[in-house]
Parts: structure tokens; sequence; C-alpha cells
């Protein structure tokens, strides 16, 4: 069975004796280039990508559960809700990619670049995002849980609503990052860059927070009971509404509780 690889416009990319895994991987091998090829729904699972050019390719809805895409270069491309569960992407090439509503959870994405992707509602419970670049992408209502995001660049990034519990942010940029709502309880925050962003109801509830950086950060109503605050710095924060019941704010720098009513 002879498989043929056709983008957008209907002209064939590539060809290959064998299964559209096959096809893909004998692709892989020989570099071709697959730009804007289109393989929406397809089975991939397992399969091994490493290296393959898909930029600007469609793969909504796909199969591609612990499939090694390591260094592949999906900038653009479509993978609105696909399967990436146990996927291997480490520095993967995603700029501007959509995964919203997309499956990656226990995902490798260490070293990855998403800047300005789409990652709406997408679950990525447990994935190692170490050293992630999410700079400007939009991760609004996704479910981070349990994650390792040391030091990832998320500057400018919308969260609003995420999911951060039991993450491990250490060391994360997120200077100008629109968090409102987000739920950072018993995450480990510490030395993290959140300097200008907006934290509008923001949960840090049991947080580790030691020497995070909320200079200039909207606080507004945001909760830090029970959380360890020592050596953070609050300079020109916005804390009207936010609580510290509990909170160990030893050295803490330029924290100006406000008084209730």
């Amino acid at each position: 069975m002879r498989t043929q690889i056709r983008n957008k416009e209907g002209t064939e990319l590539f060809s290959h004796d064998g299964d559209l895994r096959e096809t893909l991987e004998a692709a892989s091998e020989a570099r071709v280039d697959l730009t804007k090829a289109v393989l929406d729904g397809a089975d991939l699972s397992g399969a091994n990508l490493e290296d393959l050019n898909l930029r600007q390719v469609s793969l909504r809805g796909a199969n591609l559960r612990g499939a090694n895409l390591e260094n592949i270069n999906l900038a653009g491309a479509n993978l609105h809700e696909a399967n990436l569960r146990g996927a291997n992407l480490e520095n993967a090439d995603m700029h501007e990619v959509v995964l919203a509503g997309a499956n990656l959870e226990g995902c490798n994405l260490e070293n990855a670049r998403l800047i300005g992707a789409n990652l709406v509602g997408a679950n990525a419970q447990g994935a190692n995002l170490e050293g992630v670049d999410l700079i400007r992408a939009n991760l609004e209502g996704a479910n981070l849980e349990g994650c390792n995001l040391e030091d990832a660049r998320m500057s400018e990034a919308t969260l609003t609503r995420v999911n951060l519990r039991r993450a491990n942010l250490e060391g994360v940029d997120l200077d100008r990052a629109n968090l409102t709502y987000a739920n950072f309880r018993s995450a480990n925050v510490e030395k993290a860059d959140l300097r200008d962003a907006i934290l509008e109801g923001a949960n840090f509830r049991s947080a580790n927070l030691e020497r995070v950086q909320f200079d200039r950060a909207n606080l507004t109503n945001a909760c830090f009971d029970g959380a360890n605050l020592e050596r953070s710095s609050f300079s020109a924060a916005t804390l009207t509404g936010a609580t510290f019941h509990d909170a160990n704010l030893h050295r803490v720098k330029d924290l100006r509780i406000p008084t209730p009513g």
C-alpha cells in the first residue's frame, strides 16, 4: 500500500510504500519538508517523528500519544484537541502553534519554544515544561497542576484561571503576565519574577513564595494565607483586599498590608 501525504492545496509532498506512520517516519529519515500537510485525525501514537519539518501542518484531533517529536518543527501548526499524552517534544519549535483543548498530560516539553502559542483549555497536568519559552502565549483555563515549569519564560503570557496547584515554578519569568484568578495553591514559586503581573484574585494559599518579586504587581483580593513569603518583594504593589493570615512574612520587603475597611 502506497501512502501519499498532501498539503492543503492537494499537492503531493511525499509518498511511500506503507501506512501513514511508516510514511512519516520515512519522511523524517529523508528530512522531507512537509509544510502545510493535512493529517487531521491521524493515529500516530508511538511514532518516531524526530527532526521532522511539519510547519503549519494540520493535525486536528490527531493521536500522538507517546510519540517521539524531539526537535520537530511544528511552528504555526494546528493541533486543536490533539492527544499528545506522554509525548516527547523536547527542543521542539512550536511558535504560534494551536494546542487549544489538547491533551499534554505527562508530556516532555523541556526547552520547547511556544512563543505566542494557543493553549486555551489544554490539559498539561504533570508535564515537564522546564526551560520552555511561552512568551505571549495564551493558556487561559489550562490545567498545569503538578507541572515542572522551572526557569520557564512566560512574560506577557495570558494565564487567567489557570490551575498551577502543586506546580514547580522556581525561577519562572512571569513579568507582565495576566494571572487573574490563577490557582497557585501549594505551588513552589521560589525566586519567580512576577513584576508588573496582574494577579487579581490569585490563590497563593500554602505556596512557597520565598524571594519572589511582586514589585508593581496588581494583587487585589489575592490570598496569601499560610504562604511562605520570606524575603519576597512588594515594592509599589497593589494589595487592596489581599489576605495574609498565618503567612511567613520574615524579611519581606516593602509590604504595606492594607487595613481592613
